[in-house]
């Protein structure tokens, strides 16, 4: 069993954590009589590795149970269900399997043909979603760290013999050498600076584990380098981040033994100490920072009955909370306020520790969600407050290249659907581009969909947008670049021009699920509508048809939609909201709207015209220029907006509406 091994590779850990919690109970424990069988030792072995072998080529991801030989893993039945299909137990001496969810049960190789009809009439994985690695050839190579497994384990040690060390940070952070110990944190220097190791770990199957112990292993999949003054602060990834299968782990995942039935899920690693050195209770962090629970780690969860998710007592945090908690399950899942209403108190697990509070007391008030259709006051005050405590938030994401923008449209809201058009050649794919990747550098996950624009060329002009170069005439200087360019939470849709809104929603729909998707680009709606034309349905209500399950799906998913439009003319002539492509339901179930105007006379300032804001009902307008040398837009000087002025006299253009600087 798992806690042999726990026994054997973790004895302190083992003792630590043993009387702490009650036996797992599983919802299904199939029996050893239901399993007893007569095949022969070899054979066993052999059709235990057969199983795990295609599993594991099929993208699944069993995981242990209490009874020794059966795993838990998706049920082929109800694999595209999402919700509860995890819920397969496979004895793996016997060949057989039996459903908690759908109750089919049966031999292995049904298991097998049911899986594969599945996997290729809907295969969640082959979904066309790219990461930037795959434009880079990193995907198709193996995960390395950069330094030998030995080093790695070394960093433990450099902390855990260094009392000096250990002191400090009790003192600095509140976390106890036993703690330190128990969740493997180590010290290395990165750039003659000191910094904290912080180990995922994830399970494995080891084809070499004996008849007498699990063939399970806890492996470290990744580490997590941080500023030892401020953990918060990531500096290096190893390995990096950069592929959408990246396998993926747990900073903590070891504190839980075989046998317990709790966890709590945090956003950072001090957060997941912090709540486990005051409650006694395992906790872990997820990967990143970004609020993003990826599809990998989910298996890791489904063996805990009660989960406590314990992120960030703010609007995004709590937002997040409920998004984790409907992945993983909403009945097993508990969200922890960690103010508990005090706008004066500290906002997660790790502050709470800092500044003495009861970690306790603020578990035990943790609140279930409720049915998503049906809310009262009770459920909206904690959300009324975090609007009122955090103003900034409920603006949304701030624009950092143009700071101008937040003047009028106050910032990047989920659950919004933004227009944006302008003239051929205006540069609607740069500017756009350019903002996704702002918003995306400040931790919002991204999916594009580009059907105008080759993907590799998009990626080219993300990258020189990132870099704030023109990297053709650097190319030495590209590896570092895009070493970290892909470690950006940013993916791309396969699709190409022509493409039913249906199945570019449905893969909307998995980025979401599965990499926790907050903003969708989808470039653009005249080229993803054309030649779908249809006996009895004309362009414009296909258009309708389209806007409605765009917008419909912006709202039920909480993401934010940014749509271009092209418009309906192009005579030079300044546009307006009447001036969008299609019926006026394209501007009617919008958020916001957004239009580029072409330069008055003959010098190149242009502006980002905003013409519908439903947040607040600001409007104006963003002179820009497009700077070549960075390949991205900026906002005009003051002398460059009296030149402007200037030239719309003289070329006789209407007066338009500048922001006060």
């Amino acid at each position: 069993m798992l806690s042999k091994l726990l026994n054997k590779s973790f004895p302190q850990l083992a003792r630590a954590i043993r009387p702490q919690y009650t036996l797992y109970r599983p919802l299904f424990t199939p029996t050893r009589r239901a399993f007893s069988h007569n095949v022969k030792p070899k054979e066993s072995t052999k059709l235990k590795e057969s199983i795990m072998k295609f599993l594991y080529d099929n993208k699944q991801r069993p995981i242990p149970t209490p009874v020794k030989n059966v795993i838990l893993t998706q049920c082929p039945h109800c694999v595209m269900i999402r919700k509860k299909s995890f819920a397969a137990y496979v004895n793996l001496e016997k060949g057989t399997y039996s459903c908690q969810t759908c109750k089919t049960k049966g031999t292995f190789p049904e298991f097998s043909r049911t899986l594969l009809k599945k996997m290729n009439k809907q295969n969640h994985h082959d979904l066309p979603i790219l990461s930037t690695s795959d434009f880079l050839g990193i995907n198709n190579k193996p995960q390395q760290f950069t330094k030998s497994i030995e080093e790695i384990e070394q960093y433990h040690q450099n902390l855990a013999s260094d009392t000096n060390m250990s002191n400090r940070l009790a003192q600095l952070h509140c976390i106890d050498k036993s703690t330190l110990d128990l969740y493997k944190v180590g010290l290395t220097q990165v750039d003659d600076h000191d910094c904290l190791t912080f180990p995922q770990t994830a399970l494995a199957y080891d084809p070499s584990g004996t008849a007498d112990e699990d063939s399970f292993k806890l492996n470290t999949v990744r580490l997590k380098i941080c500023d030892l003054e401020d953990p918060s602060q990531v500096v290096q990834v190893d390995p990096p981040l950069h592929s959408k299968e990246s396998e993926a782990g747990l900073f903590g995942y070891q504190t839980a033994s075989a046998d317990c039935d709790t966890l709590i899920i945090t956003r950072r690693e001090m957060d997941a100490m912090a709540a486990y050195q005051a409650t006694g209770i395992p906790a872990v962090s997820i990967p990143t920072s970004n609020y993003q629970l990826q599809e990998p780690v989910l298996p890791l969860l489904e063996r805990f009955t009660h989960i406590y998710i314990w992120l960030d007592d703010d609007l995004d945090g709590q937002l997040a909370a409920e998004r984790f908690a409907q992945k993983i399950g909403d009945s097993k899942c508990l969200i922890v306020n960690t103010r508990l209403g005090d706008k004066q108190s500290p906002v997660n697990a790790y502050e709470a520790l800092k500044e003495n509070k009861d970690l306790k007391k603020i578990l035990s008030k943790a609140r279930r969600i409720k049915h998503d259709q049906i809310v009262d006051f009770v459920d909206l005050r904690e959300e009324v407050l975090n609007e009122i405590l955090h103003p900034d938030q409920t603006k949304g994401v701030q624009s950092k290249d143009l700071p101008g923008l937040n003047d009028i449209m106050k910032g990047h809201r989920s659950g919004e659907l933004t227009i944006l058009t302008g003239p051929t050649g205006a540069g609607k794919t740069t500017i756009i581009s350019q903002l996704s990747l702002d918003y995306c550098q400040s931790g919002v996950p991204t999916l594009w969909g580009s059907f105008e624009i080759m993907n590799k060329r998009l990626a080219k002009k993300m990258l020189f947008q990132f870099a704030g170069k023109d990297i053709s005439t650097v190319p030495e200087e590209f590896d570092e670049i895009a070493d970290r360019f892909q470690e950006l939470p940013l993916y791309f849709l396969k699709f190409f021009s022509s493409t039913a809104i249906h199945d570019v929603l449905k893969a909307c729909h998995h980025a979401v699920y599965a990499y926790d998707v907050r903003h969708i680009i989808l470039d653009n709606l005249q080229f993803m509508l054309s030649q779908q034309g249809r006996a009895g349905v004309d362009k414009w209500d296909l258009q309708d048809n389209a806007i409605a399950e765009i917008r419909q799906f912006a709202t039920e998913q909480d993401v934010h939609i940014t749509l271009v439009v092209h418009p309906r003319k192009d005579s030079g002539e300044e546009l307006d909201i009447n001036s969008i492509f299609g019926s006026a339901k394209v501007t009617q179930e919008a958020d916001n709207v957004v239009i580029i105007q072409k330069a008055a006379g003959k010098n190149d300032i242009r502006s980002l015209d905003i013409k519908k804001n439903r947040f607040d009902g600001t409007l104006g307008s963003l002179p820009y220029k497009f700077d070549r040398s960075t390949t991205k837009i900026r906002e005009c000087t003051e002398e460059e907006l009296l030149e402007r002025k200037k030239a719309k006299f003289q070329y006789g253009s209407t007066t338009v509406q500048y922001r006060n600087k």
